[in-house]
């Protein structure tokens, strides 16, 4: 499930650096895969806005599958998606053409 995060300097007093090490120490702790990331202005402050997945549900979904898949002894959901197959070439269509002379 994706999430938002929201900073804005303003609670850093407009010290960019403040709010690097707040975005920094974030970024650290929750280790988000981040899928959008948008700046804007406000005023006289800068939000920086974040959706993201949250990287422990999706361990957690993860170990989830790999479990139910161990036991039901099912693929992986990568088997599930369709895929385009290849024609088989038909006996009386040669796979190469013949050589012209």
């Amino acid at each position: 499930m994706y999430r938002y995060k929201g900073f804005d300097s303003a609670i850093c007093s407009g010290s960019m650096a403040a709010l690097e090490a707040i975005i920094n120490a974030w970024m650290e702790e929750e280790r988000p895969r981040i899928r959008h990331m948008s700046q804007s202005v406000r005023g006289q402050n800068i939000v920086i806005s974040f959706v993201y997945e949250d990287t422990h549900e999706l361990e957690q979904r993860i170990t989830a599958q790999h479990q139910a898949t161990t036991i039901t002894g099912a693929f992986p959901r990568i088997f599930d998606e369709d895929l385009v197959e290849e024609r088989p070439t038909l006996p009386s269509i040669p796979a190469t053409p013949p050589p012209m002379h």
